[in-house]
């Protein structure tokens, strides 16, 4: 039997659709990856304008410390405070090694300010070096008591910060990352000379004032 011829235009049309149908092919995938590249590519510029706000965070692992009212009752003894940083192994001096030196910074106040709380955190008012947090650290706070006269040349010692503890989490929605602190702890002395068997352990998560008494 014969056969029928086919319609006029057919053996292009025919090819042109064979084209077109392999082109779509090849393409499908590159219009998937295109499309997932874009949005791979939208989601870092949409976090680069999101101004993330994390409430608290700066102050998040801070320690403050108050002068008891009732056992320094002189204001002027408290007008000039002095805070002392040492990393937690100190070395002593011997021979001609002068051992470890502390990093000082003096708090000169007024009056008014006696029993204002003094802020140590991860950069104040010591500058942080490199990533190391207060926790790193112990800290020496002394005095200058105005009585008797002339007032003592040497600061007395108030507080011996020997550890600080601290832990915190790392919170995000994929944008914004967040700091939270979980615990805030320190372990005190009187002065340098106690024994370690007198050192005192305050939770500050709840409260981070740490209230210094004689």
């Amino acid at each position: 039997m014969a056969r029928s011829a086919p319609p006029p235009g057919f053996g292009q049309m025919g090819a042109t659709g064979l084209i077109f149908g392999l082109a779509m092919t090849h393409l499908l995938p590159f219009r998937f990856s295109a499309i997932l590249l874009l949005g791979l590519g939208l989601l870092p510029g949409c976090c680069a304008n999101n101004v993330c706000d994390c409430p608290g965070e700066a102050q998040a692992d801070a320690i403050k410390l108050a002068f008891s009212q009732t056992d320094f009752p002189i204001r002027t003894d408290l007008d000039t405070i002095v805070l002392q940083r040492y990393p937690l192994v100190i070395v002593p001096a011997s021979g001609t090694n002068p051992g470890t030196k502390p990093e000082t910074v003096t708090l000169v106040r007024s009056v008014t300010q006696a029993y204002d709380t003094i802020v140590i955190n991860n950069s104040t008012p010591f500058a942080q070096v490199s990533t190391a947090k207060l926790d790193q650290y112990q800290y020496y706070v002394r005095y200058f008591p105005a009585s008797p006269t002339p007032r003592k040349k040497r600061p007395a010692f108030a507080l011996v910060i020997d550890k600080v503890t601290l832990r915190g989490n790392l919170d995000g929605n994929g944008c914004c990352t967040c700091y939270t602190n979980t615990q805030k702890g320190i372990t005190t002395r009187k002065d340098s000379t106690a024994s370690d068997a007198t050192a005192l352990t305050a939770n500050l998560k709840p409260n981070p004032v740490f209230t210094i008494t004689k």
